[in-house]
């Protein structure tokens, strides 16, 4: 019988936490909304020029409508940044072993067995594996942490028959 454990081993980066809240909230529906806005603000930035012609204050709407379209003007990363600053679980190393059995999950100051039930859903970028189990609860998994593209290859199965 073949041993069908993945183990993991990772210290957790602020930018895997960012990209993976990026991806993850790209995917719901404040992200559509998000659109909606950035054509608004732009359609307003037009209604203006048109009506009081090129000012300062007319242009600014051609400026906020790109910020908006591609949501740099989320408060959410400078949360995921504070999380992660005041939070030592982030700084600690990671040990998860993934098996058809369930996830065993250690770190210096947990030591837990995990059912795959536990999870709802998975997102998937080409850096990260976003195992979701709330709104907006996550645990991430770099890429990185593999160690081979095989082994990805071999997670994302398991994954595929735990997770719906």
């Amino acid at each position: 019988m073949q041993d069908n454990r993945i183990t993991v081993r990772f210290v957790n980066t602020l930018s895997d936490h960012i990209h993976a809240m990026r991806l993850y909230e790209s995917r719901g529906v404040f992200a559509k909304i998000d659109k909606v806005v950035a054509v608004l603000l732009a359609g307003v930035g037009v209604w203006l020029v048109c009506l009081a012609g090129v000012w300062w204050w007319t242009i600014m709407w051609f400026v906020l409508a790109p910020l908006e379209w591609f949501d740099l003007l989320s408060i959410r990363p400078l949360q995921v940044r504070l999380a992660f600053r005041i939070n030592p679980k982030y700084r600690e190393p990671y040990c998860i072993e993934f098996d058809d059995l369930g996830i065993h999950f250690t770190t210096p100051t947990i030591d837990s067995h995990i059912e795959w039930s536990f999870y709802s859903r998975v997102l998937e970028s080409d850096r990260v594996f976003i195992l979701i189990y709330g709104k907006p609860v996550f645990g991430v998994i770099p890429k990185s942490a593999f160690a081979s593209v095989e082994e990805i290859d071999r997670f994302r199965e398991m994954l595929g028959r735990h997770i719906p």
